[in-house]
């Protein structure tokens, strides 16, 4: 069994940078033991070039993907499940938050992220890993004889995506979101959110990320954000604590400890 650190749970390959890449490698750096496991294959997802993959295959190249991208951010332990992409919220619910759980008990990390109830843009697979998270952690805190990991959920800003696209747009550059209206992306700001800033790991971010070779097609947005961009709106990531008590600044904490901003 693996003692403490960061447990990150998602739907599909990419989404582990698009939540917590920074966290991620800021806790890598910081010595803390990190961890992605990713419920589907994502095989349903875009192909940016026939080159890369077809229908058929595009599971199997997506799960590498993951691994790369996990590589990028100084990830030490990673899972892709098998659950089929885009029918997540039918998935046999018990099944699904015991794979979860078989994690959480093998990693036994200090905090886990996952989506908020949200799912970033109310995308169904992300809504359902949130609640199938919620409740492996849920049932990980019973009988336990340590305390159950904190539970952060991640958080962008209503704005955050329309900013962006708007910045990149002025300067001529791509502006797709996967056919995703930027909108839709965030939540209304609210009191209870932690900003980690995670400047000094952006490049990283935006290899991991680039690592999903797959889901970037020309005149996507993170295939061609200039450095300073990238800074700005890849360079903080937000996260709500559920619970915790006083571990509840655990992330934010350890983060800190990655190293100081350079430059």
């Amino acid at each position: 069994m693996s003692g403490g650190g960061l447990l990150v749970v998602t739907a599909h390959p990419d989404d582990e940078v698009l939540i917590a890449g920074g966290a991620l490698a800021a806790c890598s750096a910081a010595g803390a033991e990190t961890s992605v496991v990713c419920l589907t294959r994502g095989e349903l997802g875009p192909i940016a070039d026939p080159a890369l993959a077809i229908r058929e295959t595009l599971g199997e190249v997506r799960e590498r993907e993951l691994q790369a991208a996990c590589a990028a951010l100084d990830v030490g332990w990673v899972r892709c499940l098998d659950h089929a992409d885009g029918s997540l919220p039918w998935a046999d619910k018990a099944t699904a938050i015991g794979d979860i759980g078989r994690a959480i008990a093998e990693r036994a990390p200090d905090a886990v992220v996952t989506f908020g109830g949200d799912g970033l843009y109310w995308h169904s697979d992300h809504i359902a890993v949130h609640r199938f998270t919620t409740a492996a952690l849920a049932l990980a805190a019973d009988g336990r004889d340590r305390r159950a990991p904190v539970l952060y959920e991640a958080v962008w800003r209503s704005t955050a995506m329309s900013d962006l696209t708007a910045a990149m747009a002025e300067r001529g550059l791509a502006t797709d979101l996967w056919d995703i209206d930027p909108g839709a992306f965030g939540v209304p700001e609210a009191d209870d959110v932690v900003e980690i800033d995670v400047t000094r790991f952006v490049d990283q971010k935006l290899r991991a990320l680039r690592a999903h070779a797959t889901q970037l097609a020309p005149g996507q947005v993170f295939s061609e954000i200039p450095a300073d961009l990238a800074e700005r709106f890849l360079g903080v990531e937000r996260f709500r604590a559920v619970g915790g008590g006083d571990d509840a600044g655990w992330l934010a904490t350890t983060a800190a400890r990655g190293g100081p901003r350079h430059g």
